[in-house]
Formats: C-alpha cells, sequence, structure tokens
C-alpha cells in the first residue's frame, strides 16, 4: 500500500509540474533549465498573418525565456470571441483589437495592462508614433496601447481622366465643384460612392462638418453638451445636398450601390473621383491602374476653420497587453512587434505605418503606396473618427439614415433631418 502511495504521489506532483504556467524542462545534466513565458496572441491581421508569423518566429528565437503563439480570426469571429472572453474575463496575453467601444469596455474593466512606464523608458520609440497615436489608448492619462496602423480618408482622382480633361486636383470645395461641372458636361461621372452602405455617404458629411467647423462641435454633440442642429452640421448638410442633388455628382443611382460596385467604377475608369481610405489602395495597386491614381486631402471650405491636414480616421487599432499576463514579457513582445522594422514590410503594401519615421523602401513598393504613406507621415496634423463608429450605435444608424435622406430627398429640411440624430 505505500508503494502504490508513493507511486501515485509521483504522479501527482507530475501532472501538476507539467500544467503549470512556466514550463521547466530539466536539462540532460538534471539542472532544471530556464523556465518559459509563454503568450497567446490573438489577431484580426489576417491578411498581414505570414508577416507577423515571421516576426513571431525571429522573437521567439532571440527570446528563449518568452514564447508567443498567435491565433488569427476574421473581423467578426474575433468581434464574437471577445465577447465571450469578456464576459468570462479571459482575455489572451496579448490582442490586436479596434479603438472604440469594446476596447473601452477593456480598459473600464482592468482587463489591460498599463504599459505608461514602459512606453516613459522608450523615449525614442514613443516619440516616433504619429500625433494622436498613443492618445487613442490613453485613459485617464494611463496608455493601454500601442498603434499598429493609421486608417485616413482622401479624395482619390484618376488622373488620366483629369489631364484629358484639362482639370486640376481640387483644393477647395468651390473647386471642387466647378471639377464636377465640367465633367458632367462631358458626360464623364464625377464621384463614384457606395450610398446602399450609407457610410460612404457620412464621410463626405463628416469631412463637410470638419471643413466648416472644426472638430469642437462634434465632440459637443458627442457628449451631450450640444445637439447635430449646430450651425457647422447644417452648413455641411446643405453642402454636401448640393454637391449630390444640385450638382449631381455623385454617379446615377448611388443609392443602389454597394461597396464593391462602387469601387470597381472607379477602379475601371469609369468615374473621375472616389472618396475612401487607404484600404481602397489594395484595388489601386494593379499594374495597368495604379499609374492612373492621384490623391488630395479632402478640400478646403471657404470660410472654415478646419485643417486639411486633420483626416478622417484615426488610429483604429492597437496592440495590448492583458493585465493578469507577465508584464514585462508581454510588453517585449508587443515592442518588438510594432516596432517599424517589424512591420515594415506591411506598411510598404496598402497600409499606413502610425510611426513618423517608418523605415519604408521606396524600392519595394508601389509609387502609389510609398506617395501616401510618406504624405500622411509628413503632413497629418490630427484626425477624426468615423463618426458611426464614434457614436453609440443608436445615434450611429440614426445619424446614417439622416445623411441618406439629406442626399436622396430633394424636400427633405436638413436640420430636421439632424435633429433625429439623439
Amino acid at each position: 500500500m505505500k508503494n502504490k502511495l508513493a507511486i501515485l504521489l509521483v504522479l501527482v506532483m507530475l501532472t501538476l509540474t507539467g500544467c503549470s504556467g512556466k514550463n521547466n524542462v530539466d536539462t540532460a545534466a538534471g539542472e532544471p533549465a530556464e523556465s518559459v513565458t509563454k503568450l497567446t496572441m490573438w489577431s484580426m491581421e489576417t491578411r498581414n498573418r505570414e508577416i507577423i508569423e515571421k516576426s513571431i518566429n525571429e522573437f521567439n528565437t532571440a527570446h528563449p525565456d518568452i514564447q508567443i503563439t498567435a491565433e488569427y480570426f476574421e473581423d467578426e469571429a474575433l468581434k464574437t470571441k471577445m465577447k465571450v472572453a469578456i464576459a468570462g474575463n479571459q482575455v489572451p496575453d496579448i490582442i490586436t483589437y479596434w479603438s472604440g467601444e469594446t476596447f473601452d469596455t477593456l480598459v473600464a474593466t482592468s482587463m489591460l495592462g498599463d504599459i505608461t512606464e514602459q512606453l516613459s523608458s522608450d523615449a525614442d520609440f514613443k516619440n516616433n508614433v504619429l500625433p494622436g497615436g498613443l492618445e487613442t489608448f490613453t485613459y485617464d492619462s494611463k496608455t493601454y496601447a500601442i498603434p499598429v496602423l493609421f486608417s485616413g480618408v482622401s479624395l482619390w482622382y484618376n488622373k488620366e481622366i483629369f489631364a484629358d480633361n484639362g482639370l486640376t486636383p481640387p483644393a477647395t470645395y468651390d473647386e471642387l465643384l466647378a471639377v464636377v461641372d465640367q465633367l458632367n458636361a462631358k458626360n464623364i461621372t464625377p464621384i463614384t460612392i457606395a450610398g446602399k452602405d450609407r457610410w460612404p455617404v457620412l464621410h463626405w458629411f463628416s469631412y463637410l462638418a470638419q471643413r466648416v467647423g472644426g472638430t469642437e462641435p462634434f465632440e459637443k454633440a458627442k457628449s451631450g453638451e450640444a445637439d447635430f442642429t449646430q450651425d457647422s452640421f447644417v452648413k455641411a448638410g446643405e453642402l454636401l445636398r448640393e454637391l449630390a442633388i444640385d450638382k449631381k455628382g455623385f454617379v446615377n443611382g448611388f443609392l443602389g450601390l454597394d461597396y464593391a460596385a462602387a469601387e470597381s467604377l472607379f477602379v475601371n475608369g469609369k468615374a473621375a473621383m472616389y472618396l475612401q481610405g487607404e484600404w481602397a489602395m489594395d484595388s489601386f495597386l494593379d499594374d495597368n491602374f495604379a499609374d492612373k491614381v492621384g490623391f488630395v486631402p479632402f478640400p478646403s471650405v471657404a470660410g472654415g476653420s478646419g485643417s486639411v491636414n486633420i483626416y478622417h480616421g484615426g488610429f483604429g487599432a492597437g496592440m495590448a497587453i492583458s493585465s493578469k499576463t507577465n508584464q514585462e514579457a508581454a510588453y517585449t513582445a508587443i515592442r518588438f512587434l510594432t516596432d517599424s522594422a517589424q512591420r515594415k514590410e506591411i506598411n510598404e503594401g496598402a497600409n499606413i505605418s502610425p510611426m513618423k519615421n517608418p523605415g519604408l523602401d521606396e524600392a519595394n513598393m508601389k509609387p502609389l503606396a510609398y506617395e501616401y504613406d510618406k504624405s500622411i507621415s509628413e503632413n497629418l496634423e490630427g484626425f477624426f473618427g468615423y463618426y458611426d463608429q464614434v457614436l453609440d450605435a443608436k445615434r450611429a444608424d440614426q445619424f446614417l439614415n439622416s445623411v441618406g435622406s439629406i442626399v436622396g430627398q430633394e424636400s427633405a429640411d436638413v436640420k430636421e433631418e439632424l435633429a433625429k440624430v439623439k
């Protein structure tokens, strides 16, 4: 009986050793090896998986005491998985996730680690982040993530169409309207837009509101200090209606076009302009089309206070660590993975680096991608978020409906439509 108990005790001890959070592997000489901290990472960057895996392998080789294993999920799948993780208080060691409401919840429920001190001790890296990058993930003066990308919406135009018709890319809204008139006179579709999806129309409204009144009116309306019938919003609605209805600036039937159909018109040379984010470059970089594409910031509005170097978009995703994991090891990992050198190949494609000095190699890039990334790095003064993502779900949907009415119904009263957002 004593022998059986002894054997059972040994088996229990072996089992407990194998289930511990660290791996303690005996060496050939019988001495315990250094313990290994294992980190699990969740990421929605499925498109960049191969590049990220190379970085992880490099990190794991250089840090035998810290080993990262990554899992990748499509957007909706990760959102669902995060809801379950939050409910069970089981957030992974490292997560690449979007800024916004869910990230706010993770911070509010103390599920994420505070990396303020580590960043403060790494001044060169911290100061290399574009304006607003770390601030996006900062709450009560504490920072919880490092941005991995910047998203910015620009006005893309077909250089060939513009050159053939003696047109200059618009720097002001009045110039844009004049270009629309000239294109319509020649039966060329001025602007393609996915009205069926609604949010591309909201991009136009949001930019106009910012160019008219800056970002303060939106912040006041968002907090409830004011509403969306402020003068800058009403003016933006009137300007947008002038473009869409009076000037017929958007492609005929745009309210029935989805994203793919609207984008295909631009890519196939059937429309002269397209307002969209940098993600659209994926479809622009084909060898037969890339050289025809140019871009300008959204035009200024006469008498307005918003700078053209304030972009609609922002730092849409950041890399964070769980508050429950090994803080030193996890920070070491995300600092490595977010470094410009590790994300260089990603940012040389259809992405914008969140760093002032991204270390891009022009020889590896399509000229369009290089020029766009360079333009953002050199000119970005700040950003304002997507209305439908920054607002709560109820007001976001109301805004999408109201803007749709403004561009779709000639008889719609702009102020009355905006008053519905509450």
